[in-house]
């Protein structure tokens, strides 16, 4: 039985800005990218197709021997096209001890998995922006685009943020 079960809400109120997992993002990508030295192991995802629902169950495991951390982040998508009320995308980030595999805890995984791909994503910006960059233009919509803008408008600096249609939804 898990000794913790943090809902959606809750897990907003302890990861309230993606930027707190910059330090600890840049780690573990240092770390992945150093292949068996770095003691990560990631599984490629495997996705299971649920028919005749239209949807897929994607399992994506991990263990980070630097962290000593064991988890697995089990998502499912299904595309509505009669019901929007429920998410097409749904996440939940299992915790393991792995000393003994016993679960520590569940946690919903939609804003962890909307921060953390941020963050990712604001981290190679970091590296490969130029310095001169002043338009941050938004590729896609919904929580993802949202997740982007909030993690880069408090670490970058732009005049204009666009979307995709050339609107200009900020100016300088």
């Amino acid at each position: 039985m898990p000794r913790v079960i943090l809902k959606q809400d809750e897990v907003e109120k302890y990861l309230h800005r993606a930027s707190l997992l910059l330090p600890a993002l840049e780690a573990a990508l240092g770390n992945f990218s150093a292949g068996a030295a770095g003691g990560v192991v990631q599984p490629v995802r495997a996705v299971v197709p649920v028919r005749p629902h239209g949807g897929y169950l994607g399992v994506m495991p991990a263990y980070s021997a630097a962290d000593d951390a064991l988890t697995t982040k089990l998502v499912t998508f299904y595309e509505h096209k009669k019901d929007s009320s429920v998410p097409s995308h749904q996440a939940t980030v299992l915790l393991f001890d792995p000393t003994n595999g016993s679960l520590k805890a569940v946690l919903d995984g939609s804003v962890i998995t909307a921060k953390r791909t941020a963050a990712v994503s604001a981290i190679a910006t970091k590296l490969l922006m130029p310095a001169f960059a002043e338009v941050l233009c938004i590729l896609g919509a919904g929580v993802q685009a949202y997740s982007h803008y909030e993690i880069f408008m408090e670490l970058f600096t732009f005049k204009e943020v666009m979307d995709t249609t050339g609107h200009i939804h900020f100016c300088l």
